[in-house]
């Protein structure tokens, strides 16, 4: 059973099956079936090259999709995603370290069907992984992106992620061209928490006497500028 839900309020793992209602828009949040391969394989193969170049594994290849979802399924990754009319538009991860010395890191990743990038479904599924990651017993958590992705980062600073490491020339794309890699990071055991909302962050922003995150002091200052 499902239901509706506000997408201005915080979602959870154990919500989900959800409906999200997103403008003119009904978008469903769930966990990755074992049946969705099809759909997963439709959803790689319309989206850009140059967004798929820094995936872990590659979406479009039935092999590697069998993989991803035999991993969800024994319990190695967390796999949240959203459907919209029988039809895969994005998706949200999260993987521990499978390593003795890399098990206290999870990474994040989310990725959004290039045809519905407006509705704001990147921010509420990282929202969602993010929650979910927190809960674990982890002292960092890593998302990884083109230095040029400028939306994705600013979604990643409000949360509290701050910037790891470039890594120059680390990826290579189907023609051979070499691209860099920007590696965030939220260290869990410096996490404060924003007055305003609640949510988990490394840093906060005063503001009339409160200690708000990046998108509370936004709301705020535009509120207090538009007044």
């Amino acid at each position: 059973m499902t239901m509706a839900h506000d997408a201005s309020a915080d979602i959870e793992m154990h919500q989900l099956p959800l409906d999200l209602r997103r403008g003119d828009h009904t978008v469903r949040l769930r966990h990755l079936a074992s049946d969705d391969g099809n759909a997963l394989l439709d959803f790689g193969r319309r989206q850009p090259d140059e967004d798929l170049l820094f995936q872990e594994r590659d979406i479009t290849n039935v092999a590697d999709i069998g993989d991803w979802i035999h991993e969800t399924e024994a319990g190695r990754i967390r796999s949240v995603v959203a459907e919209e009319n029988g039809e895969i538009i994005g998706y949200a991860t999260i993987e521990r370290g499978r390593l003795r010395w890399t098990r206290h890191v999870a990474e994040i990743r989310v990725m959004v069907d290039v045809g519905a990038r407006r509705l704001g479904l990147g921010h509420i599924m990282l929202g969602l992984a993010f929650e979910s990651a927190l809960s674990d017993d982890v002292a960092k958590i890593i998302a990884q992106m083109t230095p040029d992705q400028v939306g994705a980062r600013k979604i990643f600073e409000r949360l509290g992620f701050v910037e790891d490491a470039v890594l120059t020339r680390h990826v290579a794309s189907a023609d051979g061209e070499l691209h860099d890699l920007l590696v965030m990071r939220f260290d869990t055991k410096q996490r404060m928490i924003c007055k305003e909302c609640g949510q988990a962050v490394l840093t906060l922003i005063p503001m009339q006497g409160k200690q708000l995150c990046w998108a509370c002091y936004e709301i705020l200052d535009h509120e207090l500028g538009a007044g």
